[in-house]
């Protein structure tokens, strides 16, 4: 494995003559994921990395597929995990400018069939990780049950009680956002996997960006590895992803993120003040600030401000983050669970920005 990671990194592209500082910086980028991958098992990554609207560095390393020797590219499809909750909210606030949702109506305005709680939830809190609804609980982020629709999985945990009250604490839950995609579905009219192929996918020309269908074939599909002791990389094991389209269960590519990301920039699918609205970290009912806007944390990291999702999924995990000051997007992907995406991007980061 590690002949081919040398080779991968003796072919990084050049880059041009405007971005000369950060090619001055490329041979310590390329030391340093040989170095992790080696150090700590990594079978797959891949890293985008985009500075005034244009792609500076895409490449992979090592491999999507260890057992049959599958190169990971900038073509490798791989989980998103939680990155998918910026695609749910950015669908929540295109409906949002239509008129079609208001952000502090209740929830039981789009989706009736979800039970009253002990207090009200609206969909603002619900993007914000404020509305109450729990998270994963034992086992069920392993699931293989496969799930017809986003309504028949709320059945998880629809008729669980909140663990805070509504705007009291930020509870971070991949099912609030479960629970989201069933509101777009609602007021769209359209299936939650048809609504992000034909608002989203399609007019950003996405074309490696799915749902995480475990009976769909789709091309260049990563396979997926955890590390249960110290020693041995194995492969992880199979889950279905239809309880968490919207919370969790999107595949992309590197190219593709940093595209995505960049489409804020331009405000092709939302308006300015909207995405403001978006990167804006929420207050609690009591004023305390939280980091999370809707669909986004923002926070400083080394004094550079950061607009980032990350996200873990069953053997896999990711990274997209957006250096305003800076121009510059970062998106990792890693088809393992034990050594992650935020750790690569991180250390990119740290790399790319420091004086």
């Amino acid at each position: 494995m590690l002949g081919l990671f040398v080779l991968s990194l003796c072919s990084l592209p050049a880059l041009a003559q405007s971005s000369a500082n950060f090619a001055d910086k490329l041979p310590r980028i390329e030391r340093m994921i040989a170095e992790e991958m080696e150090r700590n098992g990594a079978p797959g990554v891949a890293v985008a990395i985009k500075q005034d609207g244009r792609v500076v560095l895409a490449k992979g390393f090592g491999f999507a597929d260890v057992e049959n020797k599958v190169p990971f590219t900038t073509n490798t499809v791989s989980r998103i995990g939680s990155i998918s909750k910026t695609f749910t909210a950015l669908a929540v606030l295109q409906l949002v400018e239509q008129g079609k949702i208001k952000l502090d109506d209740e929830v039981q305005v789009y989706v009736p069939s979800f039970p009253k709680k002990s207090a009200p939830i609206t969909i603002r809190q619900l993007l914000g990780h404020q509305g109450g609804i729990r998270h994963y609980r034992g086992a069920e982020r392993l699931s293989a049950k496969h799930y017809e629709s986003v309504e028949a999985a709320l059945e998880i945990f629809k008729d669980d009680p909140l663990v805070a009250e509504p705007g009291t604490k930020f509870s971070y839950t991949s099912y609030g956002y479960n629970l989201l995609s069933r509101v777009v579905e609602a007021a769209s009219g359209m299936s939650f996997g048809d609504y992000l192929q034909e608002r989203i996918f399609t007019p950003l020309e996405l074309k490696a960006t799915y749902l995480d269908d475990a009976a769909r074939l789709i091309p260049n599909r990563a396979r997926n590895y955890s590390r249960r002791n110290q020693d041995s990389v194995q492969n992880a094991l199979a889950v279905d992803q239809s309880n968490k389209w919207g919370g969790g269960g999107l595949l992309s590519t590197v190219e593709d993120l940093v595209h995505y990301a960049d489409s804020y920039d331009t405000h092709q699918l939302l308006k300015a003040e909207t995405i403001t609205l978006m990167f804006t970290p929420q207050n609690l009912s009591d004023g305390k600030p939280t980091s999370y806007g809707m669909g986004w944390t923002s926070a400083l990291e080394n004094g550079w401000r950061r607009i980032e999702h990350t996200g873990g999924s069953v053997g896999a995990s990711s990274a997209l983050a957006k250096y305003p000051d800076q121009r510059t997007t970062i998106a990792v992907l890693v088809n393992n669970d034990f050594f992650t995406g935020p750790n690569f991007r991180a250390r990119v980061a740290k790399i790319l920005l420091e004086p």
